[in-house]
């Protein structure tokens, strides 16, 4: 099987030979790292590859529909997706130009300075896909540490019961206080042995709805009803309120700040069986696109 980065070189064999005694060589020898126009509100998607020594670029063209909005936004991983090249609505070009075509691919008014010298589009062939992502809250503790049980399945780690799994949960106790700011990993080692623990009762403060141990549960130390834990302080104090044993005062607070949590997808692009005119190969490994999003919850 033929694989990229390799040199081909292509010739029209007639009765043995190369026609005209031409030989044309090709180095695709783009880096895989691949760059994305369009999104779910474009008409078409486009994946490209370039590079500037010398100035060429690997583009794949496809609808913006339902079913490919999926590639980038998939809802399960893994996610596969496969579309036939047609060279009419899904189309794939190798392309040389006579300067950098950064401005070109993407731009609605492309960058006049540069122009397409040769330009092969594959006449047919099959481009697949497959998404990965991976999801973390960002809370200063590893996902895989959030396995509660130790069962291997972090889906069913959910401390404070809220539908939301702790490597997803931003608030891991549901206290209005983000299990960052309740320090899970003190000396940053990415351990959780240190966990910060205010009242000493062995339940750290992430996953415990009393900090102080005073009676009054954490979210019910919210002076000014804002959900912000941070700026609240009984009379004369400089401890906050839910950390502060002295402080029970309840101050009724039963909503809840919005989780968030990230969303790091990957996506590979093969191109199979495909004829750009001057290379005919089974296989072209198109590169890798990297995304992350804001999930909110």
């Amino acid at each position: 099987m033929r694989k990229f980065p390799v040199l081909f070189i292509c010739c029209l064999i007639l009765f043995n030979s190369c026609d005209d005694g031409d030989v044309i060589t090709v180095e695709l020898d783009f880096d895989k790292t691949l760059a994305l126009c369009g999104d779910t509100n474009s008409i078409n998607y486009v994946v490209y590859d370039i590079k500037t020594d010398p100035n060429e670029s690997l583009t794949l063209l496809f609808p913006s529909n339902s079913t490919t909005d999926k590639i980038f936004n998939p809802t399960t991983t893994p996610h596969t997706y496969e579309g036939t090249i047609n060279n009419t609505s899904v189309r794939f070009n190798y392309r040389t130009y006579d300067g950098d075509p950064s401005g070109l691919i993407c731009e609605e008014i492309p960058d006049a300075d540069v122009s397409i010298i040769e330009d092969y589009p594959a006449q047919g062939g099959t481009f697949m896909t497959e998404t990965t992502f991976v999801d973390d809250d960002e809370d200063g503790i590893p996902s895989e540490q959030e396995d509660i049980n130790n069962n291997g399945n972090l889906e069913d780690d959910d401390t404070d019961g809220d539908g939301i799994p702790n490597y997803k949960d931003n608030d891991d106790d549901n206290d209005n206080v983000l299990t960052i700011d309740e320090n899970p990993d003190l000396n940053d080692d990415g351990l959780i042995d240190d966990a910060q623990d205010t009242d000493g009762d062995t339940i750290p403060d992430y996953l415990d709805t009393d900090d102080d141990n005073d009676g009054t549960i954490t979210r019910y130390e919210d002076e000014n009803l804002n959900k912000n834990l941070q700026d609240d302080f009984a009379d004369g104090s400089v401890i906050r309120r839910y950390l502060d044993p002295a402080a029970n005062d309840v101050f009724v607070q039963d909503e809840l700040n919005t989780n968030t949590f990230k969303r790091f997808i990957t996506v590979t692009f093969n191109i199979l069986d495909t004829d750009l005119g001057i290379l005919n190969t089974d296989l072209i490994e198109l590169g890798t696109y990297t995304d992350e999003k804001d999930i909110e919850n």
